[in-house]
This record gives C-alpha cells, sequence and structure tokens, in this order.
C-alpha cells in the first residue's frame, strides 16, 4: 500500500462511522499508522478496492473434506454484506451457489498466499485461513507469520468442522501460535473488546456458535492491537450458509451471527 492508500483508506473508514453513527471506530480510524510493511506494498487491486480478503494456502497432516479452499461462496456472502453495511468497494469472488465451488480454485479468491513468501504477504493488511485438520508450519512460516504481524498484518483464523467432529484446525493453530509468539501468547479476547461492538453489538454473546467446540474468542495481541483472531465454532461455514440449509436450527441466527462478527473483525482490523 503507498502512503495515499493509507490516508484514503483512513478517510473512507471515518466517513462510513460517521454514516453509520460510529464515532468510536472514525476515532481509530484517524489513529490509523502512516508507516510500516504495508504503507510500501504495491499491488494493482489495492487501488481499484477498499478491500478484498485473501485466502491462505497451507496443508493439513492428514487427508481431510474440507482443505484451505473450502467454499469460497462464504468469503463473497461476507464480502457483499460489508460492501452494504459500510458502503466500501470490495472484490468479490467469482463463485455461483452459496456451495459451489466447494472446493475452490485459485481463481475463485481475491487472493491466494502462503507463509512461505513474505513479499506476498505485504500486499495484503487482512488474511483468512480455515480448514479441517491438523497442520504443522516450518520454522521460516512461522517466522514469516510473526513478521507479518509484528509489521501489522491481521489474520482470521477459522476452524472448520466437518467429519471430523473435532477441532483439530484450532489445536495446530493454538499451538503453532504459541510457539511463534511465545507461551501464552493466545489469549482470550473478552466480550467488552471494541471487536465485539464496533459496527454490530455482540457483546452479550461473544464469539457465536455455527458448530463444533466453543472455546471462546483467543486471540494474539502485538502490543494492544488484537493481530490474530482465532475462532473454533466454524464462522466461514456460517457465512456460506446463507441459505439456512446446513444449520437449520439456529433459525438464521448462524448465518446473520457470523457475517455481523465477520464485518466487525475486518473493520477492527482496517481501523487499527
Amino acid at each position: 500500500m503507498s502512503e495515499n492508500t493509507t490516508v484514503n483508506r483512513r478517510d473512507f473508514l471515518a466517513d462510513a462511522a460517521r454514516k453509520a453513527g460510529l464515532a468510536a471506530m472514525a476515532a481509530a480510524a484517524l489513529a490509523l499508522p502512516q508507516s510500516g510493511a504495508f504503507a510500501a506494498a504495491r499491488h494493482d487491486d489495492e487501488d481499484e478496492y477498499d478491500f478484498l480478503m485473501p485466502r491462505v494456502k497451507f496443508q493439513c497432516d492428514q487427508t481431510v473434506t474440507d482443505t484451505w479452499n473450502i467454499t469460497p461462496g462464504g468469503d463473497r456472502n461476507l464480502l457483499e454484506e460489508l460492501s452494504a453495511v459500510v458502503r466500501c468497494k470490495v472484490k468479490l469472488p467469482p463463485v455461483g451457489n452459496f456451495d459451489q465451488p466447494y472446493l475452490g480454485e485459485d481463481k475463485h479468491f481475491n487472493a491466494v498466499v502462503d507463509f512461505d513468501h513474505f513479499d506476498d504477504l505485504r500486499n495484503y493488511p487482512f488474511l483468512l485461513m480455515t480448514s479441517e485438520g491438523h497442520f504443522h508450519f516450518s520454522a521460516q512460516q512461522k517466522a514469516n507469520l510473526k513478521k507479518y504481524v509484528e509489521q501489522g498484518g491481521f489474520i482470521f483464523m477459522d476452524d472448520c468442522i466437518l467429519e471430523s467432529g473435532t477441532d483439530y484446525f484450532y489445536q495446530s493453530a493454538y499451538k503453532m501460535l504459541e510457539e511463534t509468539f511465545g507461551t501464552g501468547s493466545v489469549v482470550k479476547i473478552p466480550n467488552s473488546h471494541e471487536v465485539f461492538s464496533n459496527v454490530h453489538d455482540l457483546s452479550k454473546i461473544g464469539l457465536p456458535h455455527v458448530s463444533g467446540t466453543n472455546h471462546g474468542a483467543r486471540g494474539v495481541f502485538s502490543g494492544d492491537r488484537l493481530a490474530v483472531f482465532l475462532s473454533s465454532t466454524d464462522i466461514h461455514c456460517g457465512w456460506t450458509d446463507r441459505p439456512g440449509r446446513w444449520y437449520p436450527k439456529t433459525g438464521g441466527h448462524g448465518y446473520k451471527q457470523a457475517i455481523q462478527l465477520g464485518v466487525n473483525v475486518i473493520m477492527y482490523s482496517l481501523s487499527h
């Protein structure tokens, strides 16, 4: 991102906050940093769009149904809802029905990155990482992840639940983050944190529960800034289920609350 892009993003966020009556978010937007890795990075899409959401590509240790590229339709639903709430220009993934394709190709996402190539990461201040199984990062991948976070990046990590019925991704992510940032670095995010109330008020429930085991929202902070949001409750599948076919028992709340959390997390990440 160039310095001008950073200034434009601040103005955009402040204007969106004003229109929505979000004074606190406007103040946070005005405090957006001017320097760091993302102020120097450049990517063509950054000039055309206010926001885009890359997926992180990685390998699970075992064969699982829901791999890193599960249902890009969920990404599109979230970005459509984001643009409707804050009137921003987002890049929508070119996909069809809510669950088709079930496993996307690179072309079905805003962008695809991995933690082997730090220079690619520098183009994007926000990343989404999800899957179903256990995984491990190499020493170099963990070093790049730490550098990405310390230089201003944000990662939303969400456990996808399907055939395993367990929280394998969450377990691996928790362990990997503690290896990367130090023992005790993964902490509970309290319901009082602004990420649960900056746009939509989820402060009474905290982390929405779509499926799986709810461990509560966890995260890694870089100073005072929340830099990694870790969920065990299948938030991305909630984004995907706009028709209410997968989680009918939620009465539509699964999709709605998952979308609301996604909007909150994105807006927090862009304003800090």
